[in-house]
């Protein structure tokens, strides 16, 4: 099933790169100095849709800041929606919330990232006291912190691709998060 999620995410991805590659306007690269705040500035996110019989689907917007050559901060928006048919009944749920991260460029277009995830989710389970646990209906925060690294592929003066893997060191039974996280995202500047 992760090779349907990848391929089916990969699909997306090059599609909507190669969108933005056809809309560049060959202004600042990040290498090049700028005093305008907005070329520090990028927006993309990652796609993500596994069909069968676990069903998961997860959009996650984000902008990003070029605080030095080598540091970015951003935040994101994260909605998922998963279905689980092996269950009866079905299990399905909704979550979502936000992230926050800190980017640091190793060498070249390598990078460490750290990243806060809250997310909200309209189902849970609860810990039954004797070593299971039980679905509730109702909702539940979960708080995510995930470590990982990854690197970034330049498809034009502006726009990128970047592949990266993260671990949740925070990880629970609600957590909609299994280790190891692998992304693959796109990002494009003002």
């Amino acid at each position: 099933m992760l090779y349907r999620f990848i391929t089916a995410s990969s699909i997306l991805i090059i599609i909507s790169s190669l969108s933005i590659s056809a809309q560049d306007t060959g202004t600042a690269h990040p290498k090049q100095k700028s005093t305008n705040i907005l070329d520090r500035i990028d927006f993309g996110g990652y796609l993500g849709a596994q069909f069968g019989d676990v069903t998961v689907i997860n959009i996650s917007p984000l902008a990003t800041y070029r605080v030095t050559k080598s540091f970015y901060a951003g935040l994101g928006l994260t909605y998922m929606y998963y279905k689980d048919n092996r269950y009866t009944p079905d299990y399905s749920s909704s979550s979502y919330g936000g992230s926050l991260f800190a980017r640091y460029f190793i060498w070249r277009d390598l990078f460490a990232q750290i990243e806060y995830a809250p997310l909200y989710s309209d189902n849970g389970y609860v810990d039954n006291g004797a070593g299971g646990y039980y679905l509730v209906k109702q909702g539940t925060w979960v708080h995510d912190f995930m470590l990982g690294g990854g690197y970034r592929q330049w498809i034009g003066d502006r726009a990128y691709m970047s592949i990266m893997m993260l671990f949740n060191v925070n990880e629970t039974i609600n957590s909609p998060y299994r280790n190891p996280i692998i992304r693959i995202g796109f990002g494009v500047g003002l």
